[in-house]
């Protein structure tokens, strides 16, 4: 799980023991050092402090919600803006994920400098900008654009929120547990909250109103932002200096991500044989070892290539990266099959995929009773083999129109993935990485989720250009795209079963682990 310490970008915090007079529990799942002095924030009322939870927790319910505020409009759209071609309308989705990832560890750390409240601030007005701009936008080049920008705000609102949160209460507070469970309920559900507003216009008014209604929305929320958070919780880190800051590492890494995407999700729409698609997938690789290199330069960089070394960290992103971007192949295919096969209007598209909320509240459940006293790596497991599972019904939907015959179970028992992966693969990381290393593994594990989500809908859009009869059997294509979901699921699963481990059950760690740990609260995203 994500979360912060408010000294530091979004970190991974342990739950595997009782905490001591250091360690407490500072949220669900969670563990943070118990810094000596420190007072809790307070609040001129109660009503603020409830607002400003809220606040933080609709920050989760936009940022999943981006998504899908254009998943169920995006027929209406790509008609508006002369397209029928999934290759291109996944870039609806794909430049805001892209956007969103690349830019996580990068707004995390100025955080740190500028204060958490004035980072996420700017995510409430940047976003509100570019869905202004959407809503405007005449062609395709300005519209994927625009969204890869209110991506750059999603980017900013991530890690914020978890840092503003973790400052504004002491360890062991009921309410800071309360905020963080709020928190984890709005993601899972910011996709169907998205869906809604963006099917609800297209349907009965305009897409465009959509993203405008969006706008209003986050300025209205960036307003109550600057009045109701206190100066004191999203105050800069004192000591902190743009100096240490790593230009060259942000500028290599998140130009090398970007370009990286880019070409897997043009090469759906112009093909490899375009001579610029490959020489950005070149231009993109070249910049990685450029970047990785200059991370052994730094004195504070972005990603410490030290992280790399630490057991078990390499395979838990690995897996993380192959099941989330089978998650984001069947959020998008599943949602074109629901749109163009079964010709289900908009609204009703959203009501069909409703039990990913209800299967995200089990799983939740789930997570709460077992995280503790099982080890990490089979809920882990379980997540990849949900992403698989998913994927898998889908890729069977057209032997029957009955939506409870495979659409209803898909939906129910692939939100699994997300929920399960992200306690399980916090608490290894946790266990995995130095105290000092935390804040950045945590960020870096919110940037491989979404930009995972970008780079598997770009490898999916070329596969089914490739499937599809030249889109004379769109069927063929949809059923293609989730059969690459089963294969990046299988495979992250299979590197759970080889490669990872829970050290908390390791036969060395037995005399730190007691017995009797019960704490088993877990916050999901």
């Amino acid at each position: 799980m994500l979360s912060s310490n408010g000294s530091n970008t979004p970190i991974l915090m342990n739950k595997a023991r009782k905490p001591d007079n250091e360690d407490v529990i500072s949220s669900p799942g969670i563990v943070e050092k118990a810094q000596p002095g420190t007072e809790s924030v307070v609040f001129s009322s109660t009503f603020q402090e409830a607002i400003f939870i809220f606040i933080i927790g609709l920050s989760q319910l936009f940022s999943v919600g981006g998504i899908g505020n254009a998943s169920y409009s995006m027929e209406q759209i790509g008609a508006s803006l002369g397209t029928t071609s999934n290759g291109q309308m996944s870039w609806f989705l794909a430049s805001y994920s892209l956007c969103g990832g690349v830019f996580v560890l990068v707004t995390g750390r100025l955080g740190d400098h500028f204060g958490h409240k004035y980072v996420f601030l700017f995510g409430w007005i940047w976003m509100a900008i570019w869905s202004l701009v959407c809503g405007f936008a005449n062609n395709l080049i300005l519209f994927d654009i625009a969204r890869g920008m209110m991506g750059v705000g999603n980017g900013a609102l991530v890690p914020n929120s978890f840092a503003l949160l973790a400052r504004a209460f002491p360890p062991l507070s009921t309410k800071k547990n309360i905020a963080f469970a709020f928190l984890g309920f709005c993601a899972p559900s910011g996709y169907i909250f998205g869906g809604l507003i963006g099917a609800a216009f297209a349907e009965k008014v305009t897409w465009r109103w959509g993203f405008w209604f969006w706008a209003i929305g986050c300025l209205i929320l960036s307003m109550a932002t600057f009045v109701i958070i206190p100066h004191r919780i999203g105050s800069p880190i004192p000591e902190l200096s743009l100096r240490q800051f790593d230009y060259i590492g942000s500028f290599l890494g998140v130009t090398s991500l970007i370009l990286f995407s880019f070409a897997w999700n043009q090469a759906s729409v112009a093909g490899w044989q375009e001579p610029y698609t490959y020489a950005l997938l070149i231009v993109s690789l070249i910049l990685l070892v450029g970047f990785v290199f200059s991370q052994s330069r730094v004195s504070a960089p972005v990603l410490p290539n030290s992280l790399w070394a630490r057991p078990g960290f390499a395979p838990v992103v690995a897996a993380m990266a192959f099941g989330w971007m089978s998650f984001g192949i069947f959020l998008y295919y599943t949602t074109v099959y629901i749109l163009t096969i079964h010709k289900a209007p908009p609204l009703e598209a959203v009501a069909q995929m409703v039990p990913l909320v209800i299967g995200g509240l089990f799983a939740t459940t789930f997570v709460g009773l077992f995280i503790a006293k099982t080890p990490a790596q089979y809920i882990f497991g379980v997540s990849m083999f949900s992403f698989l599972i998913g994927n898998l019904i889908m890729s069977f939907v057209n032997y029957s129109d009955t939506y409870w015959a495979f659409i209803f179970p898909a939906c129910l028992l692939v939100v699994g993935g997300p929920d399960l992966s992200f306690a399980s693969s916090g608490i290894i990381i946790s266990n995995t990485v130095l105290p000092e290393e935390q804040g950045v593994a945590g960020s870096f594990i919110s940037t491989v989720v979404q930009y995972s989500i970008s780079i598997g809908l770009g490898i999916a859009a070329t596969l089914e250009s490739h499937v599809n009869d030249g889109g004379r059997n769109p069927i063929r294509g949809i059923r293609g795209a989730f059969w690459l979901g089963i294969g990046l699921a299988a495979i992250g699963f299979l590197i759970v079963i080889l490669f990872v481990r829970d050290r908390r059950f390791e036969p060395e760690n037995d005399e730190k682990v007691p017995s009797n740990a019960t704490e088993s609260e877990t916050a999901t995203l």
